[in-house]
């Protein structure tokens, strides 16, 4: 979407005063469906040309186009002005206009561009909503893989202690073997063949452990990967609904560009009309 797109902030809550613009927190992701006509709304543009200003006091609604708005100045003419009226920049000076008819024809020209961004605000949410629910799938499937990690560690860590049992093991049976080859008494040749029996026993164990915690480390890995892709097929199925709401926000987004110029034309024609009638009043 160009930066010339308007941006529609249909939302309860947002201030207008200043020179800034002070935005609530939105709201918990799928909400109930917005009323037909919000409390407050700000449709912006930053289009190039002189700066423009439809504010309805009565509705809270404000419609701002050009990047040189005085925010100060309009918000001093809405306490003083009851109503509706239009607050534009000509040749470097500002005007406000209050005719009935040229405001009426400005709002009728905005209403498919509001309308259409009340309905991207909707379909904002909904993706908002698939979104958390995505971080929150992310999330477990970052828990799962430092899970992954720390059990493998600590198998890790037995299999290498295991491994130095092994290699002291394997030390000390190569010493038994030798007594035993060399005994010269049979008490003592019996002591040392006792002792390669139990040192082979030892190691024994210690590669029956050593095949347990291999299992283990396969039971983790295979356990911890299929919670994984039971993760990633959730987070598949929530990206669907995504790509399908993103696709229609950008039609949206097109169909409300193409209003929000010919709402900008019309507004424009409407300035020039009340330049022209004597209709604008010039702000001193």
């Amino acid at each position: 979407m160009s930066t010339s797109h308007r941006l529609i902030l249909s939302l309860a809550g947002i201030l207008f005063g200043g020179s800034a613009l002070a935005v609530q927190p939105p709201q918990p992701p799928a909400p109930p469906a917005p009323p037909a006509a919000p409390s407050k709304q700000i449709s912006i543009s930053m289009d190039s040309g002189d700066g423009y200003a439809l504010v309805d006091g009565q509705k809270d609604r404000v419609t701002m186009s050009g990047s040189d708005v005085d925010n100060q100045q309009i918000k001093q003419l809405k306490q003083s002005i009851k109503g509706q009226f239009l607050w534009f920049r000509d040749q470097g000076k500002s005007y406000v206009m209050q005719d009935p008819t040229l405001l009426a024809r400005i709002d009728e020209a905005w209403k498919p561009s509001q309308q259409l961004g009340q309905q991207m605000s909707v379909l904002g949410r909904q993706m908002g909503a698939h979104g958390k629910a995505m971080g929150d799938l992310g999330s477990k499937m970052g828990d799962r893989g430092q899970a992954q990690a720390r059990a493998g560690t600590r198998e890790s860590e037995q299999l290498r202690a295991l491994g130095r049992q092994q290699q002291e093991l394997g030390r000390k049976l190569g010493e038994a073997s030798r007594r035993q080859a060399t005994a010269t008494t049979d008490a003592a040749r019996r002591t040392a063949e006792r002792d390669v029996e139990r040192l082979q026993q030892q190691i024994e164990d210690a590669q029956d452990e050593m095949e347990e915690a291999n299992d283990r480390i396969a039971a983790i890995h295979e356990s911890e990967a299929q919670q994984a892709e039971v993760i990633s097929r959730q987070m598949e199925q929530r990206s669907k609904p995504m790509e399908a709401l993103g696709k229609q926000m950008s039609e949206l987004g097109r169909q409300q560009e193409k209003a929000a110029k010919a709402a900008d034309k019309a507004t424009r024609q409407a300035i020039a009309q009340s330049l022209s009638e004597g209709k604008a009043k010039l702000v001193r």
